[in-house]
């Protein structure tokens, strides 16, 4: 009998999750209308990670790849690119979303993992809880509140590839009033030029993050709470003796202030109103020379990727329960963008626009073993007319640890103010040198129906949980981008294939001789003898920029089918396993060139089909020894993918990590000493040619 009562107490003395994600009320995984998975601390931490975005590889489904042109890109299902535009990120339940370009800037959030909880990720849609945008998924980062605690931590990191680290945090707990404070800094080098012919691309990254908390209760059924934090830094990118990608620095500056008021009247329910900013810079500003002096009308060019984009969100939120068997939620908010780009929104000034929502949902358990779920947003973004997303699930209790999950509805995602409102331009004193995105279509939303069976079941007996589904996502009017000719010399050439431009060249327009621009079209040795091109002064002569300009259009539909699975057991004498697998199909038949402006136009894109791998898994083992030793295993598997847009053919790769970590007990309390080795089997390829190398670091953690 001691025994089973020990096993007992191992498995299950931390009780069943609760979930706030799938339907912003708080309740068991085995309740919530949506596929909900857990990050705990204890997965942060065994994870070996030291970057926010790579933990999303231990979600099924779930694809995540770096590349030093931009921010890490995380994308559910596929039909990701650069820019992710389709994954909705809260932090403690407030967007991060970029509204200019969408997604996230995962590098230069100001946070890191050791202030993180746990992350809630909804592995499916959601915009009946969160609107336009939670599209494919949320992700909702939840940070460590510092209700009770009193304790002050200090972590070190160095290793291979100039990794260097130091984080370091206070918290307290003083007559109801609760604080946590912590500032990093670190720097690495994610990609550097490793001799080989596609390998030319580095990106070196500093950063300095500040976070701060505070709560208080000014009585006993209320709180108010305060929340900020920023991160500041640079990027070395550009290649060194390259004149169209100089070797150069870029900052950047991303910034949040949150601040909220809640009041608890009764069991179960509560009032709350939250008032949010978001704000971030980006400054990337650089020279071009001629490459024939002769040929060129200026003595240089100047090329700008700068940004500055702001956000104001207000809502107000009531939860009531009525009774133990119906409770529902509504609320509304009011939200406010803008960004302002000299060189992607040319001439436009600051553009953006308001948003309104309206939002509600009901919990009603019609009998001990059924809990229907019906719920609905309705919104009105400055990109579109009015729109409904609803969603209706039923909750089928086969045990009191296992559940059956029923669950459809639909969605939307607005366009980004970039895809409504490029204007990427390369301009002079004497006018425009190169036009790369120019948005002149009135876009529709894209539109999600989806559907979905899923079982859940926490089996107790053994220390087992499993989180399995399959689901049919269909997606119409999908935004894509689409190239066009624009200079008319090469387009009365006959010698370039295309349809034209649906728009006139902007005023000024004229594609400077002197400058190589950017190599996109192959060089002459490249063409085969007797090419007339070896002879066209459109081609021979050094140009700036290409001869195409790209558009936002609404591609068509897409069909997205497949299964997920979560496994997380935990056994007394084996550690616990982390198991996740997932099988994704995509059909984009009906996307692909735009046929309005080319006839000709092939309407089948195979990139969008083949951006999700047929199969992935990935695993995460981890035991406690004794005398201190923590040992942690991760393994992961990932099929061919490619990467619509600006990416290419990723190549599929087996990646294990591998971390050991020492408690010490020299300074404070279970300070541990650590060694993690990333990616140490082999290196692989991730967005296209950009090679992941192997990483090695070794890191300090003290708590006092």
């Amino acid at each position: 009998m001691a025994n089973t009562e020990e096993k007992t107490d191992f498995y299950f003395l931390d009780d069943i999750p609760v979930v706030l994600t799938a339907s912003r009320i708080s309740q068991s995984p085995l309740d919530a209308p949506a596929p909900v998975t857990v990050i705990d601390r204890e997965t942060i931490l065994d994870s070996g990670y030291t970057e926010i975005h790579d933990i999303f590889r231990l979600i099924p489904g779930f694809l995540v790849a770096d590349w030093p042109e931009g921010s890490p890109i995380v994308v559910n299902q596929g039909m990701g690119d650069a820019r992710s535009r389709r994954l909705l990120v809260l932090l403690d339940g407030r967007a991060l979303y970029n509204p200019f370009q969408g997604g996230v800037d995962w590098q230069d959030l100001p946070l890191r993992l050791d202030d993180i909880e746990r992350i809630e990720v909804v592995r499916g849609p959601n915009p009946a809880s969160y609107g336009a945008n939670a599209f494919q998924g949320v992700i909702n980062i939840i940070t460590r509140a510092p209700l009770g605690e009193h304790e002050t931590g200090l972590v070190m990191r160095a290793g291979k590839e100039d990794i260097g680290d130091i984080y370091a945090y206070m918290a307290r707990s003083n007559n109801g009033i609760n604080w946590r404070i912590s500032a990093s800094a670190r720097e690495a080098s994610n990609f550097r030029d490793v001799d080989q012919p596609l390998q030319a691309s580095n990106e070196a990254i500093r950063r300095q993050a500040f976070n701060s908390q505070l709560s208080f209760s000014p009585r006993r059924d209320e709180e108010i709470s305060v929340h900020m934090g920023l991160s500041n830094g640079d990027n070395d990118i550009g290649q060194t003796g390259d004149i169209n990608d100089p070797a150069r620095t870029a900052d950047m500056r991303d910034y949040f202030f949150d601040i909220g008021w809640k009041r608890f009247y009764s069991e179960n329910s509560e009032i709350s109103l939250r008032y949010y900013h978001y704000g971030r810079q980006e400054h990337d500003q650089f020279l071009v020379f001629p490459t024939d002096i002769a040929l060129a009308p200026t003595p240089s060019l100047t090329l700008m990727d700068n940004l500055d984009v702001r956000r104001d969100d207000i809502e107000f939120q009531q939860i009531h329960a009525w009774s133990s068997t119906l409770t529902g939620l509504w609320g509304a908010g009011l939200r406010h963008d803008a960004a302002e780009s000299p060189n992607a929104l040319t001439g436009l000034g600051s553009v953006g626009g308001w948003q309104a929502q309206l939002f509600g949902n009901v919990d009603w358990t019609i009998a001990p073993e059924w809990l229907l779920h019906v719920g609905g947003m309705v919104e009105k973004h400055y990109n579109t007319d009015v729109l409904f997303s609803p969603r209706l699930a039923l909750n089928y209790r086969i045990t009191p640890s296992q559940n059956l999950r029923l669950s459809a509805g639909q969605g939307y995602r607005a366009p980004t103010i970039y895809e409504a409102n490029a204007r990427e331009m390369v301009t002079w004193s004497g006018g425009v040198a190169e036009v790369v995105h120019y948005a002149y279509r009135k876009l529709e939303p894209e539109k999600l129906k989806f559907a979905e069976l899923g079982y859940i079941g926490h089996l107790q007996s053994i220390g087992l949980r499993v989180d399995a589904r399959i689901y049919l996502n269909k997606y119409h009017n999908i935004i894509d981008e689409q190239t066009c000719i624009l200079d008319a010399e090469t387009n009365n050439s006959g010698l370039y294939y295309g349809a034209p431009c649906g728009f006139a060249e902007p005023a000024g327009y004229e594609r400077l001789l002197g400058y190589s621009g950017r190599k996109w079209i192959p060089d002459l040795n490249s063409l085969p003898v007797g090419d007339p091109r070896r002879i066209d002064p459109l081609y021979t002569n050094s140009r700036f920029g290409h001869y195409k300009a790209i558009y936002f259009f609404n591609a068509g539909d897409i069909r997205v089918r497949g299964f997920d699975l979560s496994l997380d057991w935990k056994h007394k004498d084996l550690g616990r396993f982390r198991i996740s697998h997932a099988i994704t199909r995509i059909d984009a038949s009906g996307v692909g060139g735009d046929r309005t402006s080319d006839p000709n136009a092939v309407f089948k894109d195979r990139d969008v089909e083949q951006s999700a791998p047929h199969f992935s898994t990935s695993l995460l083992w981890s035991k406690q020894f004794a005398h201190g030793l923590r040992l942690s295993l991760g393994g992961h598997k990932v099929g061919e993918i490619k990467w619509p847009n600006d990416g290419d053919l990723q190549p599929g790769y087996r990646r294990l990590d591998l971390r050991i970590g020492k408690t010490l007990s020299l300074f404070g309390k279970d300070d541990e000493l650590a060694l993690t080795l990333q990616n140490f089997n082999t290196e692989h390829h991730e967005f296209k040619y950009y090679l992941v190398e192997r990483r090695s670091f070794v890191t300090y953690r003290i708590n006092f």
